[in-house]
């Protein structure tokens, strides 16, 4: 192997007509505001040790500056062109401020404007172009060195281009409260070109570039572990045939990093998982380092990465593009109700999880793959509320059951899916409850459904799901699930109420048996939910001026306490005909009235998830 260092200013960097052009191991650009306020701090802080307003602004003088180091920077010639191997966050962001100094410049009306300019773009050997311009970039440099801000919209920015944007605001500001006067800029030109320093280590052998790039990730900040696995991949293909599966993978990354840009890491584990996973402590040998798991012995007999570049082509090709775009819909849907109510309905939850099953359940070009993804979220759905409703819920126990459901799944077909799904639920049950279960949902176990044993948010979904069958049925329209489970405030949050206040009216229908009015006015059938202002006014009031505030509101089940609700509302009579629901009213709400509210919400709940 063969390295060059050679020490470079900003001068010697942007100048002999030199386009960078990103090596494919290069991330996009991910630098933030504080970075770029780290940088600035520490320019300004050396160049203010020795600048003073009474100055010779020459280059001679500002020679005698103190100096700054910006680390090193590496690149390899291939065919003519300079690839950025490591640094281009950096020189990325150097370009940004000399594009504010050229803006600057020309506000002071400064000698120095063409040689800014100069830095920044200029004619090389693939004609006019922005020195660090490589790809979609030069359309947002242009915009900011031509306009000296964001001039137009769009709605196509990937992560890299909407940085830019960000981190030359966070310049702009900066740089316009630091220098305040022509002399000061003139003096920070000539340091900012000629003091800060960086050290180009020249690799010379292409060959030798994956080696040197996997070392310098191994100190200092290091990349995401999807960026080195991408450095890992796509090195083993020859650079003649790279910007094809360079292209795919860029497609498949910033489509995730367009939602979140942190789900790219959790596709990866969750992708590995689901296709190669066979037990729990399996699993959790991905929790961490995923990208240097798959190498090892163990599971590269398994994936085959490891100097397989077919196997490596095949898998950008096929699995990657494949299972990148399902996972994009599962995090859409898990966003929004839309065409798969279910994956949204286990993200109300906090259940990310369910994306492993979605992608096991899968193949590539699967002609299920609606039906699939439709059938494993409800499955899912309804596998942890079942759990949750019958007290039957462990975390550490359906930890294990989503390790099971990912391995027996695996690219099985929809009846067989639904029978494992089915077998898992009774089993799940038959070991908390210690007998064997026959039936998944019996009034036994759902009885005793309370917010002493259930999780508070769960309720808030529970209830979600009931009002919105109640409407459904009598074609009304409900309040959002995203209102009703993910708003908590005090006002505008929906909070769970008891039926029953606790007071001492109320505890004498239970004859003074405290620990029984507990249990009572906790089951699922003394609760409801109501807005937080409504809540904060019924607290303690008796059943019937509660009443008021219940029916003020279009939450159905409430409604369907109210006298006027049931006798003008002639298509809920037939909903609760329809479906043998023994709605009551109540002049004085017991344990008696709990029960039969519970015995209601057990009906209700069977057609929700098992119709």
């Amino acid at each position: 192997m063969s390295i060059t260092p050679q020490n470079r200013d900003i001068m010697q960097l942007f100048s002999g007509n030199i386009q960078y052009f990103l090596d494919f191991y290069q991330r996009d650009y991910q630098w933030k505001k504080v970075h770029i306020l780290k940088l600035l701090e520490d320019i300004f802080y050396r160049f203010s040790l020795e600048y003073k307003p009474s100055l010779d602004v020459t280059v001679e003088a500002v020679s005698q500056f103190d100096w700054y180091y910006l680390s090193t920077f590496v690149t390899n010639e291939f065919k003519g062109k300079i690839f950025i191997v490591d640094g281009q966050q950096r020189l990325t962001s150097l370009t940004l401020i000399l594009i504010k100094l050229y803006h600057l410049a020309k506000k002071h009306n400064s000698e120095r404007i063409e040689l800014l300019e100069n830095q920044i773009r200029g004619v090389g050997l693939y004609g006019q172009t922005f020195w660090m311009g490589y790809g979609n970039r030069a359309e947002i440099l242009r915009d900011l060195f031509e306009n000296g801000c964001q001039s137009f919209e769009s709605s196509q920015y990937d992560l890299s281009q909407r940085n830019l944007y960000e981190n030359y605001k966070t310049i702009d500001k900066q740089m316009d409260e630091f220098i305040t006067d022509p002399h000061k800029l003139d003096a920070f030109i000539l340091y900012f070109l000629t003091r800060v320093q960086l050290v180009n280590i020249q690799i010379q052998d292409t060959k030798d570039v994956p080696m040197v790039f996997e070392v310098i990730n191994d100190r200092g900040e290091r990349l995401h572990p999807y960026e080195v696995l991408k450095g890992k991949l796509l090195g083993q293909i020859d650079k003649d045939e790279i910007d094809s599966y360079f292209d795919i993978w860029q497609k498949c990354i910033h489509q995730i990093q367009e939602i979140d840009e942190n789900e790219v890491d959790n596709f990866f584990r969750f992708y590995f998982r689901s296709r190669f996973v066979e037990t729990l402590s399996d699993w959790r040998e991905f929790d961490g380092e995923y990208h240097k798991a798959i190498y090892e012995e163990k599971w590269d007999k398994k994936i085959h990465f490891k100097r397989n570049v077919q196997k490596v082509k095949e898998f950008i090709k096929n699995d990657l593009e494949y299972y990148s775009n399902i996972y994009v819909r599962i995090l859409k849907e898990s966003k929004q109700y839309l065409k798969t109510p279910w994956i949204y309905f286990n993200a109300l939850n906090d259940q990310d999880r369910q994306s492993v099953l979605l992608l096991s359940a899968l193949q590539v070009k699967d002609p299920y793959e609606l039906e699939k993804l439709a059938t494993v979220s409800k499955l899912f759905d309804r596998h942890y509320s079942m759990l949750q409703l019958t007290s039957s819920y462990n975390s550490n126990d359906f930890t294990e059951t989503i390790s099971y459901l990912n391995t027996a799944i695996r690219g099985k077909d929809l009846s067989e899916i639904q029978k494992i799904f089915d077998e898992r639920l009774l089993a799940d049950m038959s070991d908390i409850k210690g007998v064997k279960v026959l039936d998944p949902f019996d009034w036994t176990y759902f009885s005793a459904a309370s917010r002493l044993n259930l999780p508070y948010k769960f309720i808030k979904y529970f209830f979600a799901r009931v009002d919105h069958f109640i409407a459904n049925e009598i074609s009304k329209k409900a309040i959002s699930y995203n209102d009703i489970v993910l708003k908590t405030g005090p006002k505008t949050g929906y909070q769970i109420e008891h039926i029953l206040a606790n007071n001492e009216d109320n505890l004498t229908l239970f004859g003074g048996d405290e620990e029984k009015f507990n249990v009572e006015r906790n089951r699922l059938g003394g609760l409801l939910l109501l807005l937080g202002e409504d809540n904060n006014l019924s607290r303690n009031e008796p059943y019937l001026d509660k009443l008021k505030i219940y029916t003020s509101r279009d939450l159905y089940w409430n409604k369907t306490l109210s006298k006027e609700f049931h006798h003008k509302n002639a298509q809920f009579e037939e909903f609760a005909k329809r479906y043998d629901l023994d709605f009551k009213l109540y002049v004085d709400f017991d344990d008696k009235s709990v029960a039969e509210r519970q015995k209601i919400l057990f009906q209700i709940t069977k057609h929700i998830w098992f119709s």
